[in-house]
């Protein structure tokens, strides 16, 4: 690979020193224990693979005129790592560094660089700590592991030890989720107060309730999932507003279900909350028949729709 051509190249140039001791005490002078190297560092301490110790190195671009925000996240995660691994005393090698451009723009332009940050892993080549594949190798940095734990946890599972990061505790997040709650209860609280019984009566909930039942029994959360086409078409361009099978579904086909619901809902509504309170017997026994027949009716529908996307279901209403 041409990258690593470049680094055995260059490497033939430099007078390699490979003292795990000598990366040690660069890592000391950090106070996460992450050693900043220069190129000449990098390629007599890191590149070599013969060393006995494995190096995670950070290649990057943290000063300011570079305005990398996620340089500074990944410069971020990387030392809560390297604090973790400090405290943890473990008798593995491994060694944190980081080189920045300023110090390698020569090699990260040789090397065909073009963006930053990439977090690079030199495994050992002998002793205790050597790997099958003592090649470099590059850590992808997604969602997943470019915070402290799951850098922390993908490291882990690479050297086969187990790497804690060191996160120092963000009360300032607490104070302000605490702050958060607070002033939401407070409003909450206030609001609760000038709320007219009216908004809270059973009329109200009733609404939310029938409304929220009819939006999920009319087939929404299907169309969610699957996207299906607003409306279906013939070969010969004729619109077609309902699937002819029981395992599709379009979006008009859920619109036109929902409101045959509401409209049944609506009925038994009437039945039995209005329809009593009319005063005549003559009228209410006529309001009656007439919103039965409705209910009739749009039940008919319904099951008219499901007879079409079910041909082998047997029973009908009034409509075939």
């Amino acid at each position: 690979m041409r990258v690593w051509a470049v680094l055995t190249t260059a490497l033939a140039a430099v007078c390699a020193g490979q003292s795990f001791s000598s990366l040690q005490q660069l890592g000391k002078a950090d106070r996460d224990g992450v050693a900043q190297l220069e190129l000449e560092q990098f390629m007599a301490h890191v590149v070599p693979e013969t060393k006995d110790y494995a190096v995670v190195v950070q290649l990057t671009a943290l000063s300011p005129q570079y305005k990398c925000d996620t340089c500074h996240a990944i410069d971020k995660s990387l030392r809560a790592v390297s604090r973790g691994w400090r405290r943890q005393r473990a008798s593995r090698r491994i060694a944190f560094a980081t080189l920045d451009v300023d110090n390698g723009e020569e090699l990260f332009r040789k090397m065909g660089i073009d963006k930053i940050p990439r977090l690079m892993i030199f495994p050992a080549g002998r002793g205790d700590e050597a790997m099958a594949d003592a090649s470099p190798r590059e850590m992808k940095l997604g969602a997943k592991n470019s915070h402290p734990a799951g850098m922390a946890s993908r490291l882990s599972e690479l050297f086969g030890t187990e790497i804690q990061a060191d996160e120092p505790i963000d009360y300032m997040r607490y104070i302000i989720g605490v702050v958060g709650v607070l002033a939401a209860a407070f409003v909450a609280r206030m609001a609760w107060r000038r709320v007219s019984s009216s908004v809270v009566g059973r009329n109200v909930w009733a609404v939310v309730s029938i409304t929220f039942v009819l939006v999920m029994t009319s087939g929404l959360m299907w169309n969610r999932i699957n996207a299906p086409p607003f409306m279906g078409q013939t070969r010969t361009g004729d619109v077609v507003l309902f699937a002819p099978t029981n395992s599709q579904q379009y979006g008009v086909e859920t619109q036109i279900v929902a409101t045959a619901y509401a409209v049944c809902a609506l009925c038994v509504v009437l039945l039995v909350r209005h329809v009593p309170r009319v005063p005549s017997g003559e009228q209410r026994a006529l309001v009656a028949v007439m919103v039965v027949a409705a209910l009739l009716l749009a039940h008919s529908y319904v099951n008219s729709v499901f007879r079409m996307k079910m041909p082998g279901y047997p029973f009908r209403l009034l409509l075939p």
